[in-house]
């Protein structure tokens, strides 16, 4: 018995190597928009088994400094993706995935086209005569999408509402 506890203490600080190209995959993604160790910690968050991990734990099973682990965590929770959970008994706190975070993300994102919308919309009376497109191009972005956005959304939760009847 004492043996199991310990194979899975090992198995809980070291990804597997398919675990570790996912993380990296997603840190290098996330690096676009922040940076790698954040990505990192979200992909790990994603895919680790159980979905907590302590600031110590993910310093270790990512090789990452205790620094960046709390600036990153940090960053995430801020963002809406990480939320800190507590167990009774146990005085460290963990950082899990929120839940249905990417689906929340999605449904933020109607906001988020307003304002480009908006952004379009001041820009009329400044569109330069020089490539006009640098702002044609956002007004009709920002069109489109503000227009197709609660279509494309309805569709995701009549699909969310099917898969849950399954």
């Amino acid at each position: 018995m004492r043996f199991q506890v310990f194979r899975y203490i090992l198995k809980l600080m070291k990804p597997t190597e398919a675990q570790s190209e996912f993380i990296e995959k997603t840190g290098r993604w996330w690096e676009q928009i922040g940076s790698r160790s954040a990505g990192r910690i979200l992909g790990w968050l994603m895919i680790c088994e159980p979905p907590h991990r302590s600031a110590s734990e993910l310093q270790t099973e990512l090789a990452l400094s205790a620094g960046s682990v709390s600036t990153q965590t940090t960053a995430l929770e801020r963002i809406g993706f990480v939320e800190r959970v507590t167990f009774p008994g146990d005085r460290a706190s963990y950082y899990q995935l929120r839940p249905h975070v990417w689906i929340e993300l999605m449904r933020s994102e109607e906001a988020r086209l307003a304002e480009l919308g908006d952004l379009a919309e001041a820009a009329t009376d400044v569109v330069p005569s020089v490539r006009p497109d640098r702002v044609g191009d956002l007004a009709r972005v920002s069109e489109f999408f503000i227009d197709e956005w609660p279509g494309l959304m309805a569709r995701l939760e009549e699909r969310l509402k099917r898969e849950k009847e399954l």
